[in-house]
Order: C-alpha cells, then structure tokens, then sequence
C-alpha cells in the first residue's frame, strides 16, 4: 500500500475515533442532565439515611439493605415523565417493585400504581418503567441476602404533556402563551350577522357590434 493512501487510511480512522468519542461524551452528558433524583435539583427520600447514600452526589458506602423488606418513597422536584431507574448493587439478592403516584401518598397506600417488578441484577440494576409521568416513586425491596445499593438515578425524557405542565405549576392554560387561542376556542366563532352592505351596479349600457 503506497504512503498517501497509508496516511488518508489513518486520517479516517482518526476521524472515526473521534466522532465516536464525541458521541459518548454526548450521550453521557445528556444521561446526567436527566437524571433528576439529585438532591441538587429538589428531590428528596423519606429515609435520610438512603437520601445521603444513594442521591447526594456522595454516596459513599452506599445504602444497607438488610434481608427482609425495605420501602424507600422518592420524591421528586415536580412530575416528570420518567423513562428508567438504574442503580449500584452490591451484592444485594432478591427483588425491587417500583410504584408510581402524581401526588403523596402513605408508603402502604393502595393508590401506588405498580409498573415494574424484577430481580435484583449484580453490579448494576435497570428498570425500564415507561415512559410515565410521576412526581413520587415507591421501591420495595424483598430482600434474601442483605448487600449495598448506591447511586440512584431515575431518567426523565423532559416531555410533560400541557395538562400536568399546568398541574406543576398550579396555572390554567390561559398562562401558558396561550391565552388569546384558548379564549377563541372557549367562545367559539362569531355568529354570522346580515351580509355587509354592497354598492348599487353600474347603469346597463347597450353597445352595438358594426360588422365592417
């Protein structure tokens, strides 16, 4: 293989790496700036012990969790649509139950809507949950072998639907730039009156064609 096509083959593979690199870096960053179970960003656990562990940006030695079952309710700034939860596991075995609610409930509260179920995974656990719109998220932990869990994160897609955007807010539609719209289509369209007034014809004139 000649030199020029040697070096344009490695400029390509530079290229290539990257762009890679970039979209990683992308995708990374865009993960963090979903994830809204941070203290920083409001949200809060009923347990302060977990709170520390598990969503202060210092978890330290992560949070026990101790056989049997563990309830832990996290709150979160306003409803958000949810698409996952993810954690560190370490060493814990048995099952998380994650439920759902868009305003406070008691932890043993029938109106907690169950959406996902699973087995506590090694390393790292995933849960697909949606997406759902919730403001509080409920994880009962069945526990057979005690361990440590530590960094919880739960991912938003930032895509509410208007109807709950005005529930966060405590706002009608009307304060959404909405205003002049939603007072057309509250009031319908204007009724129709008597034709507008149209000015009388021009007089009639008779021309006659002269054939030549």
């Amino acid at each position: 293989m000649s030199a020029p096509f040697s070096r344009f083959y490695r400029i390509v593979a530079l290229t290539f790496c990257l762009v890679l690199v970039q979209a990683l870096v992308a995708t990374a960053g865009q993960l963090a700036l979903n994830n809204v179970a941070r203290v920083s960003v409001g949200a809060r656990v009923d347990d302060k012990i977990a709170e520390a562990a598990l969503i202060s940006g210092q978890p330290g030695v992560g949070y026990a969790l101790v056989d049997g079952q563990t309830e832990l309710v996290l709150s979160l700034s306003k409803i958000e649509n949810i698409d996952s939860v993810s954690f560190l596991n370490n060493g814990t075995k048995g099952t998380v139950t994650v439920a759902t609610s868009n305003s406070k409930l008691a932890t043993g509260s029938l109106q907690w809507h169950q959406i996902a179920k699973q087995d506590l995974t090694a390393n790292v656990t995933k849960i697909k949950l949606g997406p759902t719109e919730a403001k509080y998220v409920k994880f009962t932990f069945n526990v057979a072998k005690s361990g440590r869990i530590a960094e919880l994160a739960v991912y938003s897609t930032a895509k509410l639907t208007i109807a709950n955007t005005a529930l966060v807010d405590g706002k009608d539609a009307k304060d959404f730039g909405g205003g002049k719209e939603a007072k057309e289509v509250a009031e319908g369209p204007p009724e129709e009156g008597p034709p507008p007034n149209l000015p009388d014809p021009p007089p009639f004139v008779f021309v006659p064609i002269v054939s030549p």
